[in-house]
């Protein structure tokens, strides 16, 4: 009888032992480094609302798991692959998007974009998507987006403003994902549309052609500038011939006011010095002030006269 009691209470441990290490496998999974998960409750058929998002080892239940998505940043493509391109898990790889232009001219697309998921938005994003995962509609919603806007282009502005479109690919693309799948467009990359082959040919021939006018532009701004410079160099030297000649003018106008100055100067003091020898000749002998005056003219003209200079009137002998 204790023997059976004793195997009975052995067995019942064994049962409970391997039940308690089951139990201990499956109630705990691993939040990896890189992705955010919400947990799915095998009892309950339900999905919990909040996400968890910090990496490490969970208690979820047991039988129940984690639904795991990616939180660091992730690619679509739009490409022609030649197979060397490592494909991780949530990036697509998908083949051009043909379209037409405005123009209606078929087009081959060929882009990229990067894309975040948003951890308040995990929960609404699996409820719309279900458990076949969000990539097929996200490639689904963005080729559409981009074929339909691809129609309000047209084929010029596809090869000669490609910024332009690229950026409102950009904007209407994060409208739609933001709005109708709670993705978050990081970047968008557009590259160089692929047009059938006579228009291709068009096309470089133009591309060439405006390049050779953007050259031609340039030499024409170059030119330019060297003449504006030349000019202004002329007007300086202009500038300075003018300010040396005004200048100059000024200097013979101060010379010939200084010597006009000098010389009434002169004048005036010889008036005064014949003023004064008058005034004593009369003061002398005023009956022969006026011959004696001319006589002291004389004699003063003879003393400033050079000698070497005198010429003398001689009176020839009968």
């Amino acid at each position: 009888m204790n023997k059976a009691l004793i195997g009975v209470l052995g067995g019942s441990c064994c049962v409970l032992v391997i039940f308690f290490i089951v139990f201990m496998a499956t109630s705990f999974s691993k939040v990896e480094q890189g992705e955010w998960c919400l947990k799915y409750n095998w009892w309950s058929e339900s999905v919990d609302k909040t996400a968890k998002t910090q990496p490490g080892v969970i208690m979820v239940g047991m039988g129940n798991s984690l639904i795991r998505f990616p939180s660091v940043q992730k690619y679509v493509y739009f490409r022609k692959f030649d197979g060397t391109m490592t494909r991780t898990k949530g990036d697509a790889f998908e083949p051009p998007i043909a379209c037409r232009t405005k123009d209606g001219l078929t087009v081959q697309l060929e882009l990229e974009f990067t894309y975040k998921l948003l951890a308040p938005n995990l929960y609404d994003l699996y409820m719309l998507t279900g458990p076949s995962g969000y990539i097929m509609p996200l490639v689904h919603v963005s080729n559409g987006v981009i074929d339909n806007l691809a129609t309000t282009f047209t084929a010029r502005e596809f090869y000669g403003n490609r910024t332009l479109v690229a950026t409102q690919f950009k904007d209407a693309l994060a409208q739609t994902l933001r709005t109708d799948l709670f993705i978050e467009l990081q970047n968008l990359m557009l590259q160089p549309a692929h047009f059938p082959t006579n228009y291709s040919s068009s096309i470089s021939k133009t591309q060439a052609q405006r390049q050779d006018i953007e050259v031609a532009e340039q030499e024409k701004k170059t030119i330019v500038i060297q003449k504006q410079t030349q000019l202004q160099q002329a007007t300086e030297l202009a500038k300075r011939s003018v300010i040396q000649a005004e200048g100059e003018a000024q200097k013979v106008t101060l010379d010939n006011a200084a010597s006009v100055a000098q010389f009434r100067y002169r004048q005036q003091k010889e008036a005064e010095g014949y003023a004064q020898a008058m005034a004593y000749f009369t003061q002398s002998n005023a009956g022969t002030a006026i011959e004696d005056f001319l006589n002291y003219l004389k004699v003063k003209a003879l003393k400033e006269h050079d000698a070497n200079k005198t010429a003398v009137s001689l009176t020839p002998l009968v």
